[in-house]
């Protein structure tokens, strides 16, 4: 399916948690001297889970057009579908007893069974209300990214230092650091497995 997409509405928000769950969520009882960083890595972590998910997940209005079928449904690329406001089908406009729509996946078919003759042009908004609306599984993987974001930005890199002066090099190693970064890694394997397993059921497939 060969599909054009024209923005009629950008989303006004694409973060997929408020900074205030995420601050519950890292367990962070701080003033809010540090809420413009943790409001950063939100929004790092939701542009993320966006790529892995291949799809935009706020909500937005578009205009798709499909100028290629190779299968009897239409996959919508913003989904969950909240309002169809046009639909035309080889220039001619359709009414909704035409087409069958499900909201949840996006997925359409013609009435009947029959095929699309393409271009199909619909005009529709679709996606998630963000960050209120956010499903909670993609909270939670946006929650797991900010927080090893925000574990990283407070440790850094303490496992190597080195002091040049001319020709002379002096490097030392912290033998605790490598223990650090051994279990860092484990915990970090691990959250990555649980974001992937939270993903799973919201990943757009090329068709």
């Amino acid at each position: 399916m060969q599909t054009s997409i024209e923005v009629v509405t950008e989303a006004k928000d694409v973060s997929l948690l408020t900074v205030h769950d995420a601050k519950l969520g890292l367990n962070l009882l701080t003033p809010s001297i540090i809420d413009d960083q943790i409001e950063l890595l939100i929004k790092w972590a939701s542009s993320e889970i966006a790529k892995l998910c291949n799809r935009v997940l706020a909500q937005e209005t578009v205009i798709e057009t499909v100028l290629e079928l190779e299968s009897p449904r239409i996959f919508l690329t913003h989904y969950p579908v909240k309002e169809i406001t046009e639909i035309s089908e080889g220039g001619s406009v359709l009414l909704t007893a035409d087409y069958n729509l499900d909201k949840k996946t996006g997925v359409m078919t013609r009435a009947g069974g029959a095929f699309w003759s393409a271009p199909v042009v619909i005009k529709y908004t679709g996606g998630y209300d963000l960050p209120q609306k956010a499903p909670p599984e993609l909270a939670s993987a946006a929650l797991l990214l900010t927080r090893e974001s925000y574990h990283a930005a407070l440790k850094g890199d303490a496992s190597i230092r080195m002091i040049m002066h001319k020709q002379s090099r002096i490097m030392f190693f912290d033998p605790n650091a490598a223990a650090a970064k051994s279990a860092s890694s484990s915990s970090g394997t691990a959250a990555r497995r649980a974001i992937t397993d939270l993903l799973r059921g919201f990943t757009r497939f090329v068709v």
